[in-house]
């Protein structure tokens, strides 16, 4: 008997000891510094490192907004609503990653949001077409202007100094970095962008900043902004894949020695507001300044609108600047279709290192080219119809007659065409004059119609 009750407490102890396991308390939340798989009760002892952004509510919904300025690397994920209020700056030596399929709203707070890459810092922000990433403001009715966009500054080189300030206090740009790399940005749609804060103090949609060659910038979309949908100051970024839809100053805009490459690009114009299909300058100041502003485009279709603006037209190419331009259509522009302006542009063109070539232009008044002043002299090429010779190989007309071939700004013309490969090793074969092809619609599921 003594044996068996030595057994019996013995085994009461054994279930004594497993009893409290049973209950074990600790933190169980599983987002937690201290969480502790085997814990069974939560006792409130979690701790969390504090949240990088912060929390909003906005119409009942609540969103995540970003800071002033990202001092880490961080990750915009697409299962959360993320806000900008005023201006967010990814700080230099950070790298800002955006989700496939992530929307960034713009607050509606009597702020001007916008995000700023600063230089060194660093922005990867891929999408698909079946998952772009959108910019777009927050408001139920948004309305051209009513953000800043998205800015990159590199340090790549300009003609204006060797540093600059963007427009709106966006930051520092410039520097001897041609092949800086400020990240990757590929289907992304930036919506009711180009915020004006004033004479030359305005906003894009993108904005390149003395943007390197080593950044990547593929399927962007500029919808519906206030002033222009992409513009280049100086630098060496390329850019493939582009539409300009529904901006209200230029389309697409360069200056201060821009000398990337752009292929695929499109314009199509609406008639609340429009100015320039392209607008292409090399320095105001020095129309002579160097670096030249001097691009190669391929395959480029600008389709515009009557919007009661006398500036409207397809390209004006001034101020100096250089460039080789091929494979483009040009039609529906209420001004004209192409014109260069100033004594050292007009002398550029006539030196061959200002070049149209291999394209349509059907539309009013194709050409015109102008000096800037009384004491400027045309060359002595006929200017009035240089690209109008043979030797450019461009069709013109101004009826339509020519561009029956597309619908809206999908369709190409395949005669007269140059292939780009031979223009370099960034360009994608394309021995066609136009942007989208109907047979291979690479806008398709990404870009926001008119």
């Amino acid at each position: 008997m003594k044996k068996s009750t030595i057994g019996i407490v013995m085994l009461a102890g054994a279930l004594v000891a497993v009893t409290p396991s049973c209950n074990r308390k600790g933190c169980t939340d599983p987002t937690a510094n201290n969480y502790e798989e085997k814990a069974k009760k939560d006792d409130g002892s979690c701790t969390y490192d504090a949240l990088w952004y912060t929390e909003v509510v906005y119409n009942g919904v609540t969103y995540r907004q970003l800071p002033s300025h990202v001092t880490s690397d961080q990750t915009l994920t697409a299962d959360a609503k993320w806000m900008l209020s005023g201006g967010t700056f990814v700080d230099n030596g950070v790298t800002l990653t955006i989700e496939a399929g992530t929307t960034v709203y713009a607050a509606n707070d009597g702020t001007t949001p916008f995000l700023a890459i600063s230089q060194g810092g660093n922005l990867n922000a891929v999408g698909t077409a079946s998952a772009p990433i959108i910019f777009t403001p927050v408001k139920d009715s948004p309305a051209p202007g009513d953000w800043g966009g998205i800015i990159i500054n590199g340090y790549a080189p300009l003609n204006n100094g060797t540093t600059a300030e963007g427009e709106g206090g966006t930051g520092t740009y410039g520097g001897t970095d041609a092949a800086d790399n400020s990240g990757t940005l590929k289907y992304i749609r930036v919506e009711f962008a180009g915020k004006i804060l004033g004479t030359d103090n305005e906003l894009n949609g993108f904005s390149f900043n003395g943007v390197g060659s080593g950044t990547t910038l593929e399927y962007l979309q500029a919808y519906r902004g206030s002033d222009d949908g992409f513009e280049f100051f100086g630098g060496t970024a390329s850019l493939k894949y582009a539409v300009s839809s529904g901006n209200q100053d230029d389309s697409f805009d360069f200056t201060n020695g821009w000398v990337g490459n752009g292929q695929f690009w499109v314009v199509n114009q609406n008639t609340d507001g429009g100015d320039r299909g392209i607008e292409g300058d090399n320095n105001e100041s020095n129309n002579a300044a160097t670096p030249y502003t001097n691009p190669t485009i391929s395959n480029v279709t600008l389709i515009g609108a009557e919007d009661g603006d006398a500036l409207n037209q397809g390209l004006k190419l001034r101020q100096g600047m250089k460039g080789n331009l091929y494979n483009f259509v040009v039609t529906g522009f209420p001004k004209r279709g192409c014109q260069v302006e100033h004594n050292v542009s007009v002398a550029n063109m006539d030196a061959l290192t200002l070049n149209f070539k291999n394209s349509i232009v059907d539309n009013i008044a194709p050409f015109k080219f102008t000096a800037s002043t009384g004491n400027d002299t045309i060359p002595a090429a006929n200017p009035t119809h240089i690209f109008s010779d043979a030797a450019y190989n461009n069709q013109t007309a101004t009826d339509g007659s020519l561009v029956t071939f597309l619908s809206g700004y999908v369709g190409t013309s395949s005669t007269g065409a140059i292939d780009p490969t031979t223009l370099g090793s960034w360009f994608t074969a394309g021995n066609f004059i136009g942007a989208v092809e109907s047979s291979n619609n690479w806008t398709t599921g990404w870009v926001r119609a008119l």
